[in-house]
């Protein structure tokens, strides 16, 4: 008898007591202490969970693995850096599926401009060092933000 369950981004009030069954469940199986996972951090409830509870157990399984013997605010850290690298990834499987649909000169543009706002970001804004790490000269990167319509990002 098929049971159905809505997604977690919508019964988000159960996410509390998930991450108290897993953390549990988690360190019983690996026969590790039970690590504290502040479950007011505000990125739980409002990150896409694609993969719904399976994905939360991973979370709380990675994160347990990660930071045994790490301070409360290395677990917190920790846990932001995954859910953000994820959303990072699901955002660049969106803008792929979105360069399917468009001609191969413009979805080389979209590339490359978010691409080079990264690289910006990563170096303060610094053209000289984005120029050098990117490999172009730095004239010429100057041309292809220009061409790009790219401006002052710090």
């Amino acid at each position: 008898m098929p049971i159905e369950l809505s997604p977690l981004t919508s019964r988000t009030e159960d996410i509390p007591e998930l991450i108290t069954y897993f953390k549990k469940k988690i360190a019983e199986i690996n026969g590790v202490q039970e690590i504290d996972i502040d479950t007011r951090n505000n990125q739980l409830y409002t990150y896409n969970w694609p993969g719904n509870v399976r994905e939360l157990r991973n979370l709380v399984e990675r994160i347990t693995i990660l930071s045994i013997n790490e301070p409360k605010d290395n677990v917190s850290k920790l846990m932001n850096d995954i859910l953000s690298k994820t959303s990072s990834l699901d955002n660049q499987k969106d803008i792929l599926k979105d360069s399917l649909s468009v001609p191969l000169k413009e979805a080389r543009e979209q590339f490359e401009t978010e691409y080079l706002i990264n690289q910006l970001k990563k170096n303060h804004g610094n053209i000289s060092k984005t120029a050098d790490f990117i490999g172009m000269e730095r004239s010429a990167l100057h041309r292809k933000l220009k061409l790009l319509g790219i401006k002052g990002i710090n």
